[in-house]
């Protein structure tokens, strides 16, 4: 019997957004690679907020939904992380379950409120 992986190749993003995240033109750009391939998503301007205690995110959904129309093999997903304090980060995951992927180049405006630096690089996953 084949195990199937539950999780496909993730980044972590190292930007807490456990908070209130005001988006205009000057951070509304997040680009990133997948496998190479170039991505550029624009966010609508608006403040969205993350409630950690429910699990939910305004500004995910906003991500979502910027990059819904492009086909980008990956997810956008509120991460959860501990350090001293507990907060939430963004997740980025491909759709791809089984095969490793290269998820990179986190640059943008936007880049500095929405994700940051990679904080893990995980393989797909049970």
């Amino acid at each position: 019997m084949d195990i199937i992986a539950k999780y496909g190749q993730q980044v972590w993003g190292s930007v807490d957004i456990n908070k209130q995240v005001t988006i205009n033109t000057s951070n509304n750009i997040f680009t990133f690679s997948v496998d190479g391939t170039p991505y550029t998503l624009t966010l609508p301007t608006g403040t969205y907020k993350t409630i950690r205690e429910k699990h939910e995110s305004e500004l995910i959904q906003a991500i979502a939904t910027a990059a819904s129309s492009q086909n980008i093999p990956v997810q956008f997903k509120l991460g959860g992380m501990h350090y001293d304090e507990k907060y939430n980060v963004l997740i980025i995951e491909h759709t791809d379950k089984e095969n490793e992927h290269v998820l990179d180049n986190f640059t943008g405006s936007a880049n500095d409120t929405l994700f940051g630096n990679i904080k893990f690089n995980l393989s797909p996953r049970d």
